[in-house]
């Protein structure tokens, strides 16, 4: 039987930004930004993951802690 890759975090077994993203928030802080480096993903996960280390993601409550001014309200769930 062929090899094949299953995403243990989602329950459909595929690979979503969103569930990585939770499980890289919900597992605290990553000791050292190197081990990012390291892992076998494509370079735009490792430098969103970069981002997230280093809490730089701009969202709106970020962008307001930065004094932004424009809506606070969310885009997606209003």
């Amino acid at each position: 039987q062929p090899d094949s890759l299953h995403w243990s975090l989602t329950t459909n077994g595929l690979f979503t930004v969103k569930s990585f993203y939770l499980d890289l928030i919900n597992a605290g802080t990553v000791p050292r930004s190197i081990h990012i480096w390291k892992v076998k993903v494509p370079l735009r996960i490792k430098i969103f993951m970069w981002f997230v280390h280093k809490q730089v993601i701009l969202t709106k409550d970020n962008l307001l802690k930065r004094h932004w001014v424009g809506s606070s309200r969310c885009c997606f769930c209003d």
